[in-house]
């Protein structure tokens, strides 16, 4: 039997100042999926991904990791979180050590491993993560776009399989969102699921194979990001917009009624060049 990752069941979350930022969520989250979390401000985004993590515990509801009911007790949530890493939004909130190369090797090493496991899993890290260079550097001297790379290495050589990420690429510019969102495509397989908050909804629509659409605590929409965004209804809700990708091809096509919308620039343009041949021949 398939078992999700994580499972979310009817969860709800007070704060202490009586704000309700979750609203009976409920949801699982497989294997091997690439899934973008959006919604407006204080649509409840942060506060839910702090949940997958075990950083907060729910007011009522519960969750289930791997199938099995989480308790909250100290064993429990540091089994959680070999499994379930998370990347804050701001990198200095992670980033402590005297050195990239010692921020990287925190968690492997309070993880019990070897230090050759220890030292294979940072190195593996630094590559897939382009941080080689930096691995001597104080982190509070680098550039946001690399804290943010260093931060998602140090998550990374945990070996994760749900890696979580809030709002990765916010306040870097088009070279360094580039370079994380390459990143987490290569970081991606069918063992380990990737989850991203944004605000970015062509970035969304272009790399997730599913989107959660959240507002006023609860996720009013979810699954195929060609078929979630076709629905105006929940996007002026969210106050968000449509992909521009998906009202270029509209204005060609027309409004389509199922996902068969291009879903990257590349994708686009030989569309446009196949309806160009297209009309072309209908001229002869």
């Amino acid at each position: 039997m398939h078992v999700p990752i994580l499972e979310l069941k009817d969860i709800s979350y007070q704060y202490s100042d009586h704000t309700v930022a979750l609203k009976n969520v409920s949801l699982k989250i497989e294997r091997g999926r690439k899934i973008a979390l959006l919604g407006n401000n204080g649509a409840g985004k942060s506060t839910l991904l702090l949940h997958l993590n075990a950083i907060l515990v729910p007011s009522t509801g519960h969750m289930l990791f791997r199938g099995e009911r989480i308790t909250y007790k100290r064993i429990e949530k540091q089994k959680l979180r070999q499994h379930v890493g998370i990347v804050f939004q701001n990198p200095d909130s992670q980033l402590f050590a005297s050195s990239v190369y010692e921020d990287i090797k925190y968690g492997p090493r309070n993880m019990g491993w070897t230090p050759e496991k220890v030292k294979e899993a940072v190195d593996a890290a630094m590559a897939l993560t382009e941080t080689d260079s930096l691995k001597e550097k104080p982190p509070h001297f680098l550039s946001l776009g690399q804290k943010k790379r260093v931060a998602i290495a140090g998550v990374l050589a945990m070996d994760p399989e749900l890696l979580i990420l809030d709002e990765p690429t916010a306040g870097l510019d088009p070279y360094y969102t580039k370079k994380i969102m390459n990143i987490l495509n290569t970081i991606q397989n069918e063992n380990r699921t990737i989850i991203i908050s944004t605000h970015d909804v062509n970035l969304a629509f272009e790399w997730a194979d599913e989107v959660w659409i959240m507002n006023d605590g609860q996720i009013i929409s979810s699954g195929c990001p060609t078929i979630v965004f076709q629905d105006e209804a929940i996007l002026h809700k969210s106050h968000l917009e449509k992909p521009w990708i998906m009202d270029v091809f509209e204005s060609m096509k027309g409004p389509m009624k199922n996902d068969s919308y291009p879903r990257s620039r590349n994708e686009l343009l030989r569309s446009i060049q196949d309806e160009q041949k297209s009309r072309s021949l209908r001229m002869v």
